[in-house]
């Protein structure tokens, strides 16, 4: 498998939804454990499989705590440097964060997503052999309102994007996208072009996303195993069971 050696973890956010859980008051939302393990230590996991070495970590709330735990990533089998983002102004505003560092392709995974899978080898394939300028990890959605709390995809049958709606009113698919992404450094200028989107005026990685299929080759190719955004307390009881389901196989 050809490797991807560069990843971004946006990992500055407080994660709010989770506020009524005791531990949100002294620990960033990546930083929950999920049996014996924060959250973003599995992202970290992930990232090693697809090959990479050297990790931008873009944080902000409690960013002390994080950099506390992982250090430069030496203990983690990785090198680490943090980008301090300020102002949540969205993932999109995140990952651009990295632009004076990054000129080759790049995994990006978010701080909160939680991916449990036997390799992610197809995805970095499809990245390398259809050479997309971004493919995006996607699963299918049995739950309706999950998908409207997240971002749907509408895939040609050859997996191209055609269309992709973050937290739509009518889903056009049962595909959801997660927070599992391979880019092109060409997405630094479509950052540039997105806008910042309501309601919460941020900009949005999947309209990043949108507009590059639009203009180029985007691909959605499904994860070799299950995935769960990690937004509400039960999301982390539903990623618990998951993971000890898992990890019991």
């Amino acid at each position: 498998m050809r490797k991807i050696k560069v990843g971004v973890i946006p990992a500055a956010g407080p994660g709010r939804r989770l506020s009524s859980l005791p531990l949100t008051r002294v620990l960033p939302k990546c930083l929950l454990p999920i049996t014996n393990k924060p959250i973003l230590e599995y992202v970290v996991e992930n990232m090693k499989q697809m090959g990479v070495e050297d990790v931008y970590m873009i944080v902000g709330f409690k960013k002390e705590l994080i950099q506390e735990y992982f250090g430069d990533g030496k203990d983690f089998g990785v090198r680490i440097k943090y980008v301090l983002q300020s102002n949540p102004l969205g993932i999109a505003h995140a990952v651009g964060l990295t632009k004076e560092y990054v000129n080759e392709p790049f995994v990006v995974i978010l701080g909160d997503d939680l991916t449990i899978a036997k390799s992610f080898e197809n995805v970095v394939d499809v990245f390398w052999t259809k050479e997309a300028s971004v493919v995006e990890g996607v699963v299918y959605e049995k739950n309706l309102e999950k998908l409207r709390q997240a971002c749907c995809v509408l895939l040609g049958a050859d997996g191209k994007i055609m269309d992709i709606t973050e937290k739509p009113k009518i889903p056009q698919s049962n595909v959801r996208g997660c927070g599992v992404y391979i880019f092109d450094s060409i997405i630094y200028e479509y950052i540039d072009k997105t806008l910042a989107s309501p309601p919460r005026f941020e900009k949005e990685i999947t309209n990043t996303i949108k507009l590059m299929s639009n203009d180029n080759s985007g691909y959605g190719v499904f994860i070799n195993g299950t995935n769960i955004n990690v937004n509400t307390t039960m999301d982390l009881l539903e990623a618990t069971k998951l993971l000890q389901s898992f990890q019991s196989n």
